[in-house]
């Protein structure tokens, strides 16, 4: 009986040595190399900081702990009972090659993902470089739009460009029809477009130039009619009056259906030129200069308040000797009515324009209007007469020469 009860019984410990902190009572656990009893477990007992410790009071009962190769020499020399090693002295567990494998397929996997931010990194890179690759696949195509139009619709937008480089009225109406149906059939041929606004705006700055030199006509023959009026020198100063105003009369009527469609005109090609503002942000350079040289054109003859700003962009882009800026600029001093500074700048450009290309006759014809506006006659006439030389069809440059021939003063 007694040996079962014994054997159930629960082994008592030794008694407890509390842990001093701070140096309390020698009984307790010393620290920094203070000696235990020999062969006796050390039992730590701790205390809450500044709790008292007394005899009565258990406190927290922690493992035994025991000190790496202690437990050895322990053993070795026969001293104490031997302790059970703790759990985490014990041998490794191992694991079963797949749940290894695993493990280690998971933590490659884990080291080669690339972390969230990465992630974005790289997608916005890579997002990018298939924009960049697409535009630089789409860009020759895009390019070469206009180049794509066929052989025939290339070579009868240069037919054009040819006519109205001759500058008579009847070219020029061929011209205009040409690139009408033109750009009928290919509405989206840049160039073909452009080169119809240049055609009209040429056509209306010799419409405007022609009612220029019906007004100035009609001012002649009233100065006319005035002198001969008031000096009465002769014994048929009446009838010659009365012819004087008859012609005036014809002049007057001459003028009227003119204007009517010099408002025809310009509403039509306003229309026209506004569509070309409507420009994409990066083109090929032939359909910007094309466009440019169209609206700089257009603007110098209405007198646009930007005449002269696109005229110099248009002298930017287009190539030497710098033509139709020159001839811009130069319709734009006529048509506004600038100053004779600016007129004599525009005729010296025009001079220097002539040398350099003197198969283009508009710039012949704007010289003889602003030599008679600086009334310069005699240059006027060489101008005219050059004109007619290179093209004996200018009926513009035949009525100017008549007229100058008529404000010649009379002996």
């Amino acid at each position: 009986m007694s040996d079962s009860a014994d054997a159930g019984a629960v082994p008592e410990l030794p008694a407890e040595r509390s842990t001093s902190l701070y140096g309390e009572a020698s009984s307790s656990t010393e620290l920094f190399g203070a000696a235990n009893a020999p062969g006796s477990p050390v039992n730590r007992k701790t205390s809450v900081y500044g709790a008292a410790t007394d005899a009565g009071s258990h406190g927290v009962n922690l493992p035994p702990m025991e000190l790496p190769g202690l437990g050895a020499l322990g053993a070795a020399g026969g001293q104490g009972p031997s302790t059970p090693e703790p759990a985490y002295r014990r041998g490794a567990v191992s694991l079963p090659p797949e749940l290894l494998s695993a493990n280690r397929e998971s933590a490659d996997l884990v080291a080669s993902t690339p972390s969230s931010s990465s992630s974005r990194l790289w997608l916005g890179l890579v997002v990018a470089a298939g924009v960049l690759l697409a535009g630089v696949l789409a860009y020759p195509a895009w390019k070469n739009r206009d180049a794509d139009m066929p052989a025939t619709a290339v070579t009868e937008k240069e037919r054009a460009s040819v006519l109205l480089r001759r500058d008579d009225s009847v070219s020029r109406d061929q011209a205009i029809q040409s690139l009408k149906a033109l750009t009928a059939t290919y509405p989206k041929y840049t160039e073909a477009q452009a080169e119809l606004v240049v055609a009209l705006s040429l056509r209306l700055g010799e419409l405007q130039a022609e009612a220029e030199r019906l007004r100035t006509q009609g001012e002649l023959l009233q100065r006319d009619i005035d002198e001969r009026a008031a000096a009465q020198a002769t014994v048929d100063w009446e009838s010659r009056v009365n012819a004087l105003k008859a012609q005036r009369e014809d002049v007057i009527k001459l003028g009227g259906p003119l204007r009517i469609e010099i408002d025809r005109l310009r509403k039509e090609v306003d229309v026209l030129a506004e569509a070309l503002e409507a420009a994409p942000e990066v083109e090929p350079t032939p359909a910007l200069a094309a466009r440019v040289k169209a609206r700089a054109l257009h603007a110098g003859v209405t007198a646009a308040p930007d005449a002269l700003a696109l005229a110099e962009r248009l002298r930017n882009v287009e190539g030497a000797p710098k033509a139709w800026s020159t001839v811009a600029r130069a319709e734009y001093v006529l048509s506004s009515g600038s100053p004779p500074e600016s007129v004599a700048q525009s005729v010296s450009e025009l001079e220097a324009l002539r040398q350099a290309d003197g198969t283009l006759l508009r710039p012949y014809v704007l010289g003889a209007r602003l030599a008679l506006r600086q009334k310069d006659p005699a240059a006027a006439r060489s101008l005219l007469d050059d004109v007619l030389a290179l093209n004996k069809n200018h009926e513009l440059a035949r009525k100017l020469l008549e007229q100058v021939s008529t404000s010649a003063p009379r002996p």
